[in-house]
């Protein structure tokens, strides 16, 4: 009896340790690619510059979010601005290491400080989730996008698989590329997934 509850112990918290964050399967079926292996940080670098853009609505910010060995809070107010919840006009906060992220990506393919990521989906309420995902199977029910800890983007000239594989490299959360050409990263479970057909 003593041994089949020690194993049932063991069991439950093999399984609560599993996830580092609430919701962080953000698809039905996905790849643990990463299992058993530790997340790596952001790159220690002085300052850390992003440009995003909301094409659809012309909206772009240039900015320094990371400098004198902290987040600059004005700078991250303004990224959670644009990175909002297009449908109900809700600013979220967006965790600033899906920013590093972003900016870790882009140094891996020695772009410059420049190139503007072009930002689909960021912060979603769960209003807004809910609508996408009875409309789009791809959409989770408890996505990460609702934490701030996950975005879809673009980046012009650039391959959505090529930014997927060098995502997947860096271990740092979940990310698969789709077939309209965007990109999805997160900073959940490490892994990745086949988007599917509408």
């Amino acid at each position: 009896m003593k041994k089949a509850l020690f194993l049932c112990l063991i069991f439950v918290l093999g399984a609560c340790s599993f996830t580092r964050h609430p919701a962080a399967h953000n698809t039905p079926s996905p790849i643990m690619v990463g299992q058993g292996l530790e997340k790596t940080k952001p790159d220690p670098d002085a300052r850390r510059r992003i440009v995003l853009a909301y094409p659809a609505a012309g909206e772009r910010l240039d900015v320094v979010y990371f400098h004198d060995g902290r987040y600059d809070p004005d700078a991250l107010r303004k990224i959670n601005k644009l990175m909002r919840d297009r449908h109900t006009n809700t600013i979220g906060k967006i965790d600033p290491e899906l920013i590093d992220f972003l900016v870790d990506i882009r140094k891996r393919f020695g772009l410059p400080e420049t190139v503007s990521f072009q930002i689909s989906s960021g912060y979603r309420s769960a209003q807004t989730n809910r609508g996408l995902a009875r409309r789009n199977r791809n959409v989770a029910k408890e996505s990460l996008h609702q934490h701030g800890w996950a975005v879809d983007f673009k980046v012009k000239g650039v391959s959505s698989k090529a930014i997927c594989e060098i995502a997947k490299t860096m271990q740092r959360g979940g990310t698969a590329a789709y077939p309209d050409g965007h990109v999805h990263i997160d900073l959940g479970n490490i892994r990745t997934w086949k988007p599917r057909k509408r």
